[in-house]
């Protein structure tokens, strides 16, 4: 009768050496997901003094092409004085509303206010390779028996567009590739 004794350590060896199958199909799913990545898009102002406040705030920011900007509500504050006679807002005029945002899919988007789309002259710069640039494959970890890697996407609102507002739409692109390249894989 024979007899083999298996290493103690033989899980933990199989799993060091799935490491490098498992950065393939990582950087595999890092080049599907930078095809299926919607467009960055970033908002622009003429950046002169007749820029409304929420406008200023939303200059040069920069999103992925299936969410909407997001500009500070405001509020107009009249000239005057308080109950106690003191300059409640000297010169009057709009100010923003912390904490409370208007969403606008690009500048003078009919489903804003009136006062954040009248007269607006911004405009909107589209990057079509932006999000695509921001893919890329994480380092293999072994931890004991387990492999993991990670595709990281480093940019701004990126989770969001992966589950947007269903509004909004065009999610699933970093799903879609695990699944494109898990199918290649079957």
């Amino acid at each position: 009768m024979s007899r083999v004794e298996l290493r103690g350590d033989l899980e933990a060896a199989v799993a060091r050496a799935l490491a490098g199958p498992v950065q393939a199909v990582t950087e595999q799913v890092a080049v599907a997901a930078a095809e299926n990545a919607p467009e960055g898009r970033t908002w622009v102002t003429h950046a002169d003094e007749r820029v409304r406040p929420s406008h200023v705030a939303a200059d040069a920011q920069t999103i992925p092409g299936n969410l909407r900007f997001q500009l500070p509500n405001m509020l107009y504050v009249r000239k005057g004085r308080g109950p106690d006679g003191r300059a409640v807002n000297a010169a009057g005029g709009w100010r923003i509303v912390p904490g409370a945002v208007d969403l606008a899919r690009q500048p003078r988007d009919p489903a804003l206010p009136i006062e954040q789309r009248i007269n607006c002259r911004c405009r909107v710069v589209v990057d079509a390779g932006a999000v695509a640039a921001a893919v890329r494959p994480g380092a293999v970890r072994v931890v004991g028996t387990r492999v993991a890697g990670d595709v990281v996407v480093a940019f701004p609102r990126v989770a969001e567009s992966e589950f947007p507002d269903p509004e909004d739409g065009g999610g699933g692109w970093m799903r879609a590739a695990a699944r494109t390249v898990a199918a290649r894989h079957r």
